[in-house]
C-alpha cells in the first residue's frame, strides 16, 4: 500500500512539473533518451512528407505508400542509426542515396516491391529485404538501454512538428521496463520478431475510430501495461476515446487501472466489466485527484468489489454501472466523491446488512441441539436503510433487484434532479414517497398491495410500471394527470374503471389479472392501446367503442367472450386480438364497421363454424386487405360433424346463411320459373289447355245426370264457318232429304245457354259427330272444342262414333301440335274425303249414308281384344 501511495504521488508530482499541456509525463534523464520517432500508419507517400528532426537516430516509416527514395529525402540525418521502410511500395532508390548516412548501420526494406533492386549500399550497412528476422532484434537492443549500458550521453529528445505525430519512447517505470525486456528476450530466442516490430511493437493497442476493443483477449496485467505503454504507444493513446478492456478476467486493483490510464489525456469512456477487479483496503481520499477533464463513462459491472468505502475515481464521472459487484450499501461519502454523477446503475446487489459474532481462540463445546449462529443479515440498522447517500445530481437510477425494503426517509427532499428509478425485483410492500421531478417509475414484482392517494403528488411522471405486485384496486383519482404509460398487469384487480382523470393516459395494461368487466365511464380521447388479455371478461359493454374513439390496439386474448356484437369495438381498431377466447356469435357487420383494422389475430384450439360467424369465417378471413394471424391452425369444434375440419376451408356458404339473399334467391327464381312457363305455354298453345280445361269443367257441371238411352238426333256436324255454306246447302240438305235428324247448332243451340254447354249437350245427344276437316277448321277455336269434347266422348263411352269429312288436302303434320289425337286418328283412320268430281259425290253419300245407320262399336271389343286403338286415341 506504501509502494501505492508513493506511485501516486510520485505521477501527481510529475504531473504539477510536465510542460506536456497539463498532461501526465515521466520525464527520465536525458543521458539515457533515445531519440526515435514514429511515422508508421501515416499514409505518406515520401520520406520528406514527414518533416522529421535532422537530429534523429532512429526512425520508423513502416506501413505506409512510399514508392521512391531520393537523396534529398536523407539529407542531413548525419546521427541516424536505423532506417525502417518495410510494408510500402517501394519501387526505385536513388543511387547513393544512403551514402550520405555514414551513422546508419541498419535498414529494413522488406515486404515492398519484389523487383527492387538496391544500388551503392556501405559495406558496413546490414540491410533486410525479407521478412526473415536477421538483424531485426538490433532496435531493440538500442531502444532497451539501461543506465550501465549507455556509454555516452545521448542528444536530449526533440519535440516534433505538429503535424507528424510521432510517439518518443522514454524509459517506464522499472516494472514495465522488465516486462518488456522479458518479451524481448522470448523473441530473441524464437527469432520471430520481424522489422517492423523492432519500431512498433505489437503489444501497442491501436484505437479504431477512437475505440481501443481489447474485449475477450484474456490479457493479464503485465500485457495490459505493454499495451498502454506511454513510452512506446503515446501516439496510440492520444487518440482513445472509449477503452473496452470487459471479459478478460483482469486480477487489478482498481486505483491502479486507473494510474494506467494517465496517460490518455482525451479518454472518455472505460468499459471494464466482467472482470477481476477489486477496490482495496485502505483510504486513499487525501491523494485521490485525478487529472481527467473529458471521463464520464465507466462500467465496472460484474467485478468483486464488495465496496465502496475506499472507492477512488475521477469526480468527472456521470455515468457509473456497480451492477452485480456485490456490494452491500451505498457508503455516506459516496455522494461527495461522485459529485457530478447523472445515471447511475447498482442492479443485482443486495443492500443488507451482514453481522458476524467474533469467533473465540479456544474452541467450545456446545451441548447437542444448540443452534449455533454464524451471521445475521437484515436491511436495517439503527442508523437507517443500507443507501446512506447519492448525489443529488442522479437523474437516472437503476436498483433493480437490490433487496430492498423501502427508501430512506431523505430520498424524496435530497434527489430533486431524479427522473428515472427502478426499483423492480425489490422487497417493497408501502409506495415509498418520491420526487416530484420524477417521469418514469418501475416498481414491477414486489409486494405492493395498494396505491395511495398521495401518489398523485409526483406531479411529472409519464410512465408506470407496477406489474406483477398484489394491487386489488385501481383508483383512477390517485394517479397523476400527466401518466401517459401504465402496466398494471399480472396484479389482483376485479374492476377496472376508466374515468377522466386518466385522460393523458395513452397506454394501459391491465392483463393477468381478475377483471370480468370493462366499464369505461367517460369519453378517453388519448387511450391508443389496451390489453386486458387473461382476464375473466366475458362480453364488452355496448358503448365500449365509443367510449375509446382513439383505440388503435386492443388485446382481448385468454378471456371468456362469446359474443361481439356491433358497436362493442371501436372503429379506429388497427390490431385487435381475440384468441383463445369461446366466440360462438358475431354479429354480420362487427367487423365491417372496423374500416382501419390490418391485423387480426385469433388464435385458438376451436372455433365455432356456423352461420353465426359466416361474416368472419368466410368474408373477413379471406379479406385481402386483411391479416389474420393463426387462420391457418384454427380448426372448427361446432358442429360436431365439422369438428377437427380447418375453418379457412369452411364450406359455409353466403346463400345458406343470409335470410336476404335467401329470399331475394327464391324470389329470382320463383320469377324465372314463371316465365319459363310463360314461355312455354306461349310456344305450344298452354293457354288454350287452360281456357279448355275451364270451359270442360263449366260444362260438366251443367250436363245432364242422366244420358238418354235413345239420342234425338243421327249426327252432330262441327264445321269452320268458311264452311258453312258448303255444309248447308250439301251436307244438311242432302242428310235431311234422306230422312236424318241433324243437330246443327245454328237452329238447334239453346238461346240463354252457355256454348261450351250447348257443344256438349248436342255432341251427348248425337248418335254420330260430323267433323268437316279443312284448314279452317284446324284454325277454328270453336271447332277445337267440339273435337275436344267428342273425343273425350269416344273415351268416356268406348264408343266409336266420330265421322271425318274432308274437304280439301289436310296433311297430318299440317294439324297443329293440340290436335295430337286429330293427327293420329287421320293417320289410322279411313275418312270420307268429298270430291268435285259427280260421280264420286255419289260414292261419298252412299257411303256417309251406311256410316250413319251402323251402330257405335266399341274400341275395346273384348276382355282378351286388343287395346290398340285405345291406345292410339291415348
Amino acid at each position: 500500500m506504501r509502494i501505492l501511495i508513493g506511485s501516486l504521488h510520485f505521477y501527481f508530482i510529475s504531473f504539477l512539473f510536465s510542460r506536456a499541456n497539463g498532461f501526465l509525463t515521466l520525464r527520465t534523464p536525458t543521458a539515457y533518451a533515445f531519440p526515435f520517432y514514429n511515422y508508421s500508419y501515416l499514409n505518406l507517400s515520401s520520406v520528406s512528407e514527414a518533416q522529421a528532426p535532422k537530429t534523429a537516430r532512429a526512425l520508423n516509416f513502416s506501413h505506409n505508400v512510399i514508392e521512391k527514395i531520393t537523396k534529398r529525402d536523407l539529407e542531413g540525418f548525419d546521427v541516424l542509426e536505423v532506417l525502417d521502410l518495410s510494408y510500402n511500395q517501394i519501387k526505385d532508390i536513388e543511387p547513393g542515396a544512403f551514402e550520405s548516412l555514414l551513422s546508419l548501420v541498419s535498414v529494413n526494406l522488406s515486404f515492398n516491391d519484389k523487383k527492387l533492386l538496391v544500388p551503392g549500399l556501405p559495406a558496413h550497412l546490414k540491410l533486410s529485404l525479407a521478412s526473415e528476422a536477421s538483424g531485426s532484434l538490433q532496435l531493440y537492443k538500442y531502444f532497451d538501454r539501461s543506465p550501465e549500458a549507455a556509454s555516452e550521453p545521448s542528444a536530449p529528445a526533440e519535440e516534433l512538428p505538429h503535424a507528424g505525430r510521432p510517439s518518443v519512447l522514454r524509459n517506464a517505470h522499472p516494472r514495465l521496463r522488465r516486462s518488456t525486456e522479458n518479451l524481448l528476450r522470448r523473441a530473441e530466442k524464437n527469432v520471430t520478431v520481424s522489422p517492423t516490430t523492432t519500431l512498433r511493437p505489437n503489444f501497442c493497442g491501436v484505437p479504431i475510430n477512437g475505440t481501443l476493443a481489447l474485449s475477450n483477449s484474456k490479457l493479464s496485467e503485465e500485457e495490459l501495461r505493454l499495451k498502454l505503454d506511454p513510452d512506446v504507444c503515446q501516439a496510440q493513446l492520444d487518440g482513445i476515446l472509449e477503452l473496452d478492456i470487459s471479459h478478460n478476467d483482469l486480477e487489478m486493483d482498481l486505483l491502479l487501472l486507473f494510474i494506467l490510464f494517465l496517460p490518455m489525456k482525451n479518454m472518455q469512456s472505460v468499459d471494464a466489466s466482467y472482470n477481476k477487479l477489486t477496490i482495496n483496503i485502505q483510504d486513499v481520499e487525501a491523494i485521490c485527484n485525478f487529472p481527467f477533464s473529458n471521463f464520464l463513462f465507466l462500467n465496472i459491472s460484474n467485478n468483486p468489489i464488495n465496496s465502496l468505502d475506499t472507492l477512488c475515481l475521477p469526480s468527472t464521472i456521470k455515468v457509473i454501472d456497480l451492477s452485480f459487484t456485490n456490494i452491500s450499501r451505498i457508503p455516506p461519502n459516496f455522494a461527495k466523491k461522485m459529485i457530478n454523477l447523472e445515471n447511475m446503475y447498482v442492479q443485482g446487489n443486495h443492500f443488507i446488512y451482514t453481522v458476524r459474532p467474533d469467533v473465540p481462540n479456544a474452541v467450545q463445546m456446545f451441548p447437542p441441539g444448540t443452534v449455533r449462529i454464524n451471521a445475521i443479515s437484515f436491511v436495517r440498522d439503527e442508523g437507517g436503510t443500507p443507501i446512506k447517500s447519492l448525489p443529488n445530481k442522479v437523474k437516472y437510477l437503476k436498483m433493480s433487484n437490490c433487496s430492498i425494503v423501502e427508501l430512506p426517509e431523505w430520498f424524496a427532499g435530497t434527489m430533486g434532479e431524479l427522473l428515472f428509478l427502478d426499483l423492480s425485483s425489490n422487497r417493497i410492500s408501502v409506495l415509498p414517497d418520491l420526487p416530484t421531478s420524477l417521469q418514469h417509475l418501475d416498481l414491477s414484482n414486489s409486494d405492493i398491495r395498494a396505491i395511495p392517494p398521495s401518489f398523485k403528488s409526483v406531479s411529472n411522471l409519464t410512465i408506470f410500471n407496477i406489474q406483477n405486485n398484489k394491487v386489488t384496486d385501481m383508483h383512477p383519482e390517485h394517479f397523476p394527470l400527466t401518466l401517459t404509460k401504465c402496466d398494471i398487469s399480472k396484479n389482483k384487480l376485479n374492476t377496472l374503471s376508466l374515468t377522466d382523470a386518466l385522460e393523458k393516459l395513452e397506454y394501459l395494461n391491465v392483463s393477468g389479472n381478475l377483471i370480468a368487466r370493462l366499464e369505461p365511464s367517460s369519453h378517453l380521447s388519448a387511450l391508443t392501446n389496451l390489453d386486458s388479455s387473461h382476464n375473466l371478461i366475458s362480453e364488452l359493454p355496448d358503448r365500449f367503442g365509443k367510449s375509446l374513439p382513439t383505440l388503435r390496439y386492443f388485446n382481448l386474448s385468454g378471456n371468456k367472450i362469446s359474443f361481439l356484437q356491433r358497436g362493442s369495438l371501436p372503429a379506429s381498431l388497427i390490431e385487435l386480438d381475440i384468441s383463445n377466447n369461446a366466440i360462438t356469435t358475431i354479429v354480420e357487420d362487427t367487423f365491417g364497421q372496423l374500416t382501419s383494422l390490418s391485423v387480426l389475430t385469433v388464435q385458438g384450439k376451436h372455433f365455432f363454424c356456423n352461420c353465426d360467424l359466416y361474416w368472419f369465417v368466410n368474408v373477413y378471413i379471406h379479406h385481402p386487405r386483411l391479416q389474420i394471424n393463426g387462420k391457418g391452425s384454427l380448426k372448427c369444434s361446432f358442429p360436431p360433424e365439422r369438428r377437427g375440419s380447418l375453418v379457412e376451408s369452411s364450406d359455409l356458404t353466403l346463400l345458406r346463411c343470409s335470410l336476404g339473399i335467401q329470399m331475394a334467391v327464391t324470389a329470382c327464381v320463383a320469377i324465372l320459373v314463371v316465365l319459363v312457363l310463360t314461355g312455354l305455354c306461349w310456344r305450344f298453345d298452354g293457354l288454350w289447355y287452360v281456357r279448355m280445361g275451364w270451359y270442360w269443367c263449366m260444362a260438366k257441371r251443367k250436363q245432364y245426370e242422366k244420358r238418354p238411352e235413345n239420342k234425338p238426333f243421327d249426327a252432330f256436324i262441327s264445321y269452320s264457318e268458311q264452311d258453312a255454306n258448303w255444309t248447308k246447302e250439301n251436307l244438311l240438305k242432302k242428310l235431311e232429304t234422306d230422312g236424318f235428324k241433324i243437330c246443327y247448332h245454328e237452329r238447334d243451340f239453346k238461346p240463354g245457354h252457355p256454348v261450351l254447354g250447348n257443344i256438349f249437350y248436342c255432341i251427348e245427344n248425337s248418335h254420330k259427330v260430323l267433323f268437316v276437316l279443312s284448314q279452317s277448321f284446324v284454325n277454328s277455336c270453336w271447332c277445337q272444342y267440339e273435337l275436344y269434347f267428342a273425343e273425350h266422348r269416344v273415351l268416356n263411352e268406348n264408343q266409336d262414333s266420330l265421322i271425318m269429312i274432308v274437304l280439301e288436302d289436310l296433311p297430318p303434320n299440317s294439324v297443329p301440335q293440340k290436335f295430337s289425337k286429330l293427327r293420329k286418328l287421320l293417320k289410322r283412320k279411313t275418312y270420307l274425303k268429298w270430291s268435285p268430281e259427280e260421280h264420286k259425290q255419289k260414292m261419298f253419300w252412299h257411303q256417309l249414308a251406311a256410316v250413319l245407320k251402323t251402330t257405335n262399336e266399341p274400341l275395346v271389343r273384348a276382355e282378351n281384344g286388343s287395346a290398340q286403338d285405345m291406345y292410339e286415341m291415348e
